[in-house]
This record gives structure tokens, sequence and C-alpha cells, in this order.
């Protein structure tokens, strides 16, 4: 059976954010779309709003304990968890992230410990698969460490050993961005990224599936790139443990169409786009609404507007799933 904490919070006393939120209703979404939790109830989705408290701590230990207490009716079954975050972020070491609450930094210590909720959901010993993805900010600071589940959470229970997963928006000590996906919306850079992986870009090798290996590498070898388009640089990371390589995180849809890319256009003028070598694949007048498809090898593209001049680069990370533009 699959589970799905997901937290997003924009709404802090200080430093609101703008994306958090639409970040894990989207990441909601791409897993009920997917069916990658077959039971929406089995989602726990938190996030602030103006007028609530949300996110403050408890309700996601509530949320683990009502999660871990069906699970332990399916225990013949492969328990996966998914835990996301997206909100604030400290850096306390490499390998721990405190995460942010609502009333930070208001209340300076207001914050959860990555690490210490990774190891709670371990030891709970009902839990075959443990997929953690954290978009914040990872800036170090040593004296913010995070706080603990509630209860017994550092005592294993049961002998099962969850493969994990565990995927960083950003390196330690560094920051991670929000961007403008569309006019209407921010959006962090990471969360859509990887929600675009898992529909089929880390798919490289047309296999059909995507791994936990299979996004790791996509993350270290394409994230840089994707970040870069919005003028960010941002390096994710991603680690596996007890296994987690051999995580198969979802299946992927044959390509159907005879094309693989879709441009759709919200201007009216007169508009080129070269491929990667600079050569001229199209020029045309477009007006608004206007759509080019085309099937495009893997690699970097770039749009120009001859009239006004504005640039956009695209980028094609598989020849074997469909990607979509706005120019």
């Amino acid at each position: 059976m699959e589970y799905a904490i997901i937290i997003g919070i924009d709404h802090y006393d200080k430093r609101a954010l703008s994306g958090a939120v639409a970040d894990a209703e989207a990441f909601a979404k791409f897993l009920t779309d997917m069916q990658l939790v077959s039971n929406p109830d089995n989602i726990k989705l938190l996030k602030s709003d103006a007028s609530n408290q949300i996110v403050i701590g408890y309700e996601i230990d509530s949320a683990i304990e009502a999660i871990t207490e069906n699970a332990k009716t399916h225990r013949n079954e492969t328990n996966r968890i998914y835990f996301y975050f997206s909100g604030h972020g400290i850096g306390n070491t490499f390998n721990n992230t405190a995460l942010c609450m609502r009333f930070w930094p208001k209340m300076i210590n207001h914050c959860i410990s990555s690490l210490d909720y990774l190891t709670g959901l371990i030891n709970k010993g009902i839990f075959d698969e443990v997929l953690l993805f954290l978009d914040c900010c990872r800036e170090n600071d040593t004296m913010i460490k995070g706080l603990p589940p509630i209860g017994d959470w550092q005592n294993k229970v049961g002998e099962r050993v969850p493969k994990v997963l565990v995927c960083n928006s950003t390196i330690y000590g560094k920051l991670s961005y929000e961007v403008s996906i569309d006019s209407n919306q921010k959006r962090g850079a990471f969360t859509s990224f990887l929600i675009e992986s898992l529909k089929g870009d880390a798919d490289t090798n047309n296999s059909g599936r995507i791994t936990a290996l299979d996004l790791k590498q996509h993350i270290e070898n394409n994230f840089p790139t994707y970040a870069l388009k919005y003028n960010k640089i941002q390096n994710g990371s991603a680690s596996t443990d007890n296994g987690g390589d051999n995580i198969v995180i979802c299946e992927v849809k044959k390509l159907e169409e005879a094309y693989n890319f879709e441009i759709t256009f919200n201007r009216n003028s007169n508009v080129t786009l070269y491929n990667k070598n600079a050569d001229k694949l199209r020029t045309d007048n477009v007006v608004t609404g206007d759509k080019w498809h085309y099937k495009l090898e893997k690699g970097n593209y770039v749009l120009v507007d001859n009239v006004s001049g504005e640039q956009k680069t695209i980028i094609n990370f598989s020849e074997n799933t469909m990607g979509y533009e706005q120019f």
C-alpha cells in the first residue's frame, strides 16, 4: 500500500513564500493522477493559508501515526511512504535539514529534523520503501537542528529494513529557488523538475519505468541546466540506502504521438526555432494559440522572436516523453 505526507508552507510570519503551497498541491495531484498512491485517502496534504496556523508540527506526527496504523493492516503488502516538504529550510549537517514550520523565524527553533523524521519512519517497522523529497534552502546553521518526532522514534520495531531514497532540491549550504513557471504562478524549480522527471524525462533509456537510480542520475546530470533556464544556479542532490537504487518509483507510458514536443505561442509575431547546432528548424509567423509540434532529439533549443528579439531556451531531456513549452 502507498501513503504520502505532503507539506507546503507559504505563510510564514516573516519571509513568506509564493510557491510552496502550489508545489505541495501539484505533487499531491501528480501522485493521484499517476496512481502512485492508489487510495486518495492515504494522502495527507498539510498546507498553510492566510487564515490557518497549519503547519506547526503536531499535524505531521498525527498524520504519521494514522498512516502507520493503516499500514499495519497491510503488513503483507509492500508498503511505501512518500514524505514531501516545500517551504523554508536550514542545513544543519550534510544529511540533516531543519524543515521550518509555520512560526519560524519568529520562533527561531520552530523546525523539525528531516533526519530524525526519516529515522522515525524507518524504525516504524511497517514500511518497505521510504521516499523523501525536500524542496527548501539548506544554508548552513549548525545551531538549529530541528525537533524530532513525538514519541519513541529512536527504537526500531520489527525486522523490516526499508529501501530509502532522499532527494534534496539543493546541496548543503546552498539556496533553493522559486521561479516563474508561467505568468500566473511561482513554483519551486526543483518540484517542477521533479514532477516532469517522474512523468518520463528521467526514463532516459526508454525502459518504460523510472527507478530511484534513474532519478538520482537525472537530477545530478540535468537539474542544473533546468535551473539555469530560469537564470538560477542550483544543484540538487539525491542519495539512497539499503538498496534504494532499485526502488521502481513509477511506470512510464510509451509515447504514442508522432512528435515529442509541443510549443504553444502567446504572441503575434515572427518566430524562429534553432536546434542545438544553431541550425534553423523553422521560421514562421505565429498568432496567440498557435502550436508547433516537433520530434526533437535530446538537447537544448532556442526560440527567437524576430520582431522583439526575445529569446527562450527550451530543453528536451528525453526523446521518449512529451515536452511542453510556452513562448
